[in-house]
């Protein structure tokens, strides 16, 4: 008893301390960070110098971070790691570096099992002891990427949403004289959420000078709905064919309504399905409860004088 007693201790206190250097990670040095806002555009134009002791520690970080991304990137699938850069460009997380969500991963399936044998520790079930010795880390260690897939889908949704209203702001610009780009602009402007932020970076991108066919081809990639998808294949071809951009983009505004209105209608026949949950789990048996019970205290207070 005393020995696992130790050896839980001690897990529990590699953990604490995997978890302070992780808090200490988010400390980056402020070269990494200028040179990833100057990256992606937003922002910073000054920032203070790093002194010599931060930049070391911050290597010490780094070099842990990297360590510690190496293991769990041994339980991950071989394209994880490459798969996992475009997720988080498509989550928003634009200076995040994949290293860092491995090694979140990493701890996060060590506080979980650490928990999960403390638990198991208590609990005189077999078939819970071995639940909770394996499905704990497998848990921790699967629950950041899934909450990295719901940021996904809840960030595409609101670009898929916003897309029509930037489609016609674009057809409205240029159709005013604007050019193409100083249209994106004042539509990033005016606009706000993930696809303003879209828009931004790829403005930032072609003022760097990439081509603007690759920067559309990355807005689709990281921005991955149907109507960015169309919009950035139909802008690539009408661009490399000589089509007029106005005519185009009012084609595309059209569709990008018709395609809102349509989600809008399949959202509304869903509802009737959604709601089947809360009324069988909420209304539903207060219903029965005022209804019936009645009628039940009746019947047995009946019986029980017969």
């Amino acid at each position: 008893m005393v020995a696992i007693s130790f050896v839980l201790a001690v897990l529990v206190g590699s953990v604490v301390l995997l978890i302070a250097h992780a808090v200490r990670l988010s400390r980056r040095a402020t070269s990494d960070a200028v040179s990833s806002l100057a990256q992606y555009g937003y922002g910073a134009e000054t920032a203070p110098l790093t002194t010599q002791r931060n930049a070391r520690r911050a290597e010490g970080n780094l070099a842990l971070e990297r360590t510690l991304a190496r293991v769990a990137g041994r339980l991950s699938p071989a394209d994880y790691e490459q798969r996992l850069r475009l997720r988080l460009l498509q989550a928003g997380l634009y200076t995040f570096r994949p290293s860092r969500f491995l090694m979140i991963r990493l701890l996060a399936a060590l506080t979980l099992g650490a928990l999960g044998l403390l638990y198991a520790g208590g609990v005189a079930n077999p078939v819970m002891k071995l639940a909770a010795l394996f499905g704990a880390p497998f848990l921790g260690f699967m629950l950041p990427d899934t909450m990295l897939s719901m940021r996904i889908k809840g960030r595409h949704r609101q670009i898929e949403r916003a897309s029509a209203d930037l489609i016609d702001l674009l057809a409205i610009t240029v159709q005013a004289g604007l050019g193409l780009d100083q249209a994106l602009k004042v539509a990033a402007e005016r606009l706000e959420g993930p696809l303003a932020q879209e828009t931004r970076l790829m403005l930032n991108e072609i003022r760097v000078g990439q081509g603007r066919q690759d920067a559309l081809k990355r807005l689709a990639e990281r921005a991955d709905t149907p109507t960015v998808r169309s919009f950035a294949r139909t802008m690539a071809q009408s661009e490399s064919m000589g089509v007029p951009i106005g005519q185009t983009l009012k084609a595309l505004a059209q569709d990008a309504r018709l395609r809102k209105r349509q989600y809008a209608e399949e959202r509304a026949q869903k509802a009737p399905i959604h709601m089947v949950f809360p009324l069988a789990t909420c209304f539903f048996p207060a219903i029965l409860i005022v209804a019936g019970g009645p009628g039940i205290i009746a019947l047995t207070k009946a019986l029980a004088v017969g």
